[in-house]
């Protein structure tokens, strides 16, 4: 059945928008996700995300007890709108919760560290969902996230420099990742069912313009989708 929000605002949406919506959600995954702890320049963490768009990645975790992420439109295109944005903010022990609910999801947690002998991306397992976890430009990830570590992942480096650009370094290995889990049949790594709705009813209400406020006068919870009171 479809989401009553969806069926209400598909007017208001071209077909070649919803053709839009159809092709990115057959290219979307949630078998891996990536991790963003305390990213010092909010135009890495926005340059990350366009790339988790372009590759099909649709959740990234921010975790910003330190440095908070700034929407940045100029670098990213946009593109946060369209993916599953999880901030880890107000928490006491941001990190912490983070892992607790990437673990409660099934994912296996690779760390991203140059002084840790670990996988390179192509060699990472893939049989478990995957959290790619990018730490900070300076220090790295925190301490929290080098212990809840289930692997850590490298590039091998041939030049002087030590590490590259961490929004260069975040597409270099989901892509390779992203290599890996392609490879099993679609129905392991696609997004499909409810969560492919849901997915549909939030772009479309971010498609259409003041889409909450249409909602309500006709009588739909934008939150819900239910029939409301005054209906």
């Amino acid at each position: 059945m479809q989401d009553a929000r969806l069926e209400a605002l598909v007017p208001f949406l071209s077909e070649e928008r919803l053709k839009k919506f159809d092709d990115v959600l057959s290219r979307r995954t949630r078998k891996l996700c990536l991790v963003l702890e305390n990213v010092y320049q909010s135009r890495n963490a926005s340059a990350v995300m366009r790339t988790c768009d372009g590759l099909g990645v649709q959740d990234v975790h921010l975790i910003e007890d330190v440095n908070p992420w700034v929407f940045n439109r100029i670098v990213s295109k946009g593109t946060p709108s369209w993916l599953t944005l999880h901030r880890y903010r107000s928490e006491k022990k941001p990190s912490e919760a983070c892992i607790a609910q990437l673990k409660n999801l099934g994912y296996k947690i690779a760390v991203t560290s140059p002084h840790v002998n670990g996988f390179q991306p192509h060699l990472l397992p893939t049989s478990d969902p995957v959290a790619l976890v990018m730490g900070t430009e300076f220090t790295g990830v925190s301490e929290e996230m080098m212990d809840a570590a289930d692997y850590h992942v490298y590039t091998p480096m041939h030049g002087f420099a030590e590490s590259l650009n961490i929004s260069v370094a975040a597409g270099i290995i989901m892509h390779r990742i992203l290599e890996n889990i392609h490879q099993r049949p679609p129905i392991d790594w696609s997004i499909t069912g409810e969560e492919a709705d849901q997915l549909r009813v939030e772009w479309a209400m971010k498609s259409v313009r003041k889409s909450k406020a249409l909602l309500k006068h006709l009588g739909i919870d934008p939150d819900t989708g239910k029939a409301t009171q005054n209906k």
